[in-house]
């Protein structure tokens, strides 16, 4: 449909499918939906990849802990899926290996571990990244010599990290609009219209100003803001979703974190407990923890906080993993299938569609719970194949070609090289708007500010710096060098002096509120 406005799309024909909500399952659908024909449009109310997306673990993982509850399709699909992420966005998603050592307090015997790490193998077809392998406890304290004087050796085996979600998710988003889709960010919907029994469209914002638009069908992508958007509308709308909070910290260390990734549990509690390098930084979590708040105040609490440092400081003594090197830490929502009771790790990641007509809400209406970052292709084929009555068409996807040499031809130094794989074949048409270094934290480009204003749809300094280009989960969280982004984004899109002044001031507000520091020093 090209670039279009809401108002080109209110006063032509209905859409077949209005997705609400831009993060990886809603980018995701519209992708799939597009290609199959469909006349459809994305409404993102903040930015692509905002509510839960940007705000997770970074890992492309089968989800070897849900083998102990019994999940072994899920498992099965994610592998398949990992293995097709890997194939696919090599220059976004990267193998991953993981040490998993064996401690006093590690819930399962090395047996067992042994047992579910050959079975993780098998369902992932022995795709994609190397098996597993048993660690003696020398090699395993000379590969982490930071680990406890205790741990008695453990396993090597690899998942997948993907460098930036937020990414990935505009890369859907584009693919979208390329077969065809309209896609909006910062315009919330503000409405669903029904005509007594079947929705017939929705109203969204543009700016203040409140546009109708038809459709024959509706699909609530909203993650953690479903039930509120089903409010908006629906006939009968019900209660989806169970959410938990998942918390992070993230420290700097003296030294580089390597490479490997930590994969253990808890000592309080046995939950599974991840320590994973990000860009010289070391991420640590995660928490699991039920939320009935406004999904929108989200933030990481005291009592997260201390969890993760305590069990960061008995996981890794040799780290000196202190308050003092929290640069930040972050909180974001999975948005869960609702049940009652249980632990909270026990709640499926399964994915449901909910058709709303069969529950007595609105016929046409559709509700997504769950998933996991991996899944987001089988989600959004479950999705079309219930609102177009037709199995979807096969997802057609290959790395851009060349893209190393493309990307080694640019004549930059490694770290550089590593930051500017996450564009793919796009790395040299960024680099030419501008090779000059933004900020001494991170390794990113002026030029990436540019393109990004430019050519995908960023209006404010924190959909440029936290969800295009990353260098927001630096150290300095993007402060050294936001007011630079301001001008420049400023030149492209026109501010004046004082709206960039109020850019970064309104960046600064963002980070504090989701990066924050305060209260971890």
């Amino acid at each position: 449909m090209g670039e279009l406005t809401p108002r080109d799309l209110a006063s032509g024909p209905p859409l077949d499918l209005a997705i609400i909500g831009g993060g990886i399952n809603g980018a995701a659908i519209a992708r799939a939906a597009a290609a199959q024909g469909l006349r459809t449009a994305l409404f993102e109310a903040s930015d692509y990849g905002f509510g839960t997306t940007w705000r997770s673990t970074k890992l492309i993982h089968g989800g070897l802990r849900y083998l102990e509850h019994g999940d072994v399709g899920l498992v099965f699909e994610s592998l398949r899926e990992r293995a097709w992420l890997l194939a696919t966005r090599p220059y976004l998603v990267r193998p991953q290996r993981f040490l998993l050592p064996l401690l006093p307090w590690t819930r399962r015997p090395a047996w067992q571990l042994r047992m579910g790490l050959a079975t993780y193998d098998l369902l992932a077809l022995y795709r994609g990244v190397p098996r597993h392998r048993r660690l003696g406890q020398a090699e395993l304290h000379e590969l982490a010599p930071f680990l406890p004087e205790e741990a008695r050796g453990g396993f090597a085996f690899f998942d997948a990290r993907v460098l930036s979600p937020e990414r990935l998710t505009w890369e859907l988003v584009r693919e979208a609009q390329q077969l065809g889709a309209a896609a909006f960010n910062h315009t919330p919907v503000t409405g669903i219209a029904t005509d007594g029994e079947a929705v017939t469209g929705i109203e969204v914002d543009t700016g203040g100003e409140q546009v109708r638009i038809a459709a024959r069908a509706v699909v609530n992508a909203a993650g953690p803001w479903v039930d509120a958007v089903n409010r908006l509308g629906d006939l009968s709308p019900p209660e989806l979703l169970g959410v938990t909070r998942g918390s992070h910290i993230v420290v700097e260390l003296d030294g580089d974190p390597g490479h490997d990734a930590i994969f253990s549990t808890a000592k309080r509690d046995g939950r599974v407990f991840f320590a994973v390098p990000q860009d010289g930084l070391l991420l640590i979590g995660t928490t699991d923890e039920r939320y009935e708040g406004d999904p929108g105040a989200v933030q990481p609490t005291p009592e997260d906080i201390e969890y993760l440092l305590d069990e960061g400081q008995r996981l890794l003594p040799g780290l000196d993993i202190c308050r003092e090197r929290i640069r930040y830490a972050y909180a974001g929502l999975r948005p869960l299938q609702k049940v009652a009771g249980g632990p909270e790790a026990a709640i499926t990641r399964r994915h449901a569609v909910i058709d709303h007509g069969k529950l007595g809400g609105a016929r046409g209406m559709y509700s997504v719970v769950g998933g996991k970052l991996s899944t987001f292709r089988p989600l959004a084929h479950d999705v079309v194949e219930l609102v177009a009555g037709q199995r979807p068409r096969p997802w057609v996807a290959a790395p851009p070609a060349e893209w190393r040499e493309r990307l080694l031809a640019l004549g930059f130094e490694k770290p550089v090289r590593r930051h500017l794989r996450r564009y793919g074949g796009l790395a040299g048409e960024v680099a030419q708007l501008g090779r000059e270094l933004l900020c001494p934290h991170a390794p990113g480009l002026a030029g990436e500010v540019v393109f990004s204003a430019k050519f995908e749809q960023a209006q404010t300094i924190g959909d440029v710096l936290l969800r295009r280009t990353g260098i927001g989960w630096a150290s300095c969280r993007g402060l050294c060098c936001h007011r630079q982004a301001a001008d420049l984004m400023g030149d492209v899109l026109g501010w004046d002096a004082s709206e960039r002044a109020r850019q970064a001031a309104a960046y600064e507000a963002e980070v504090a509120y989701h990066l924050p520091v305060e209260g971890t020093s």
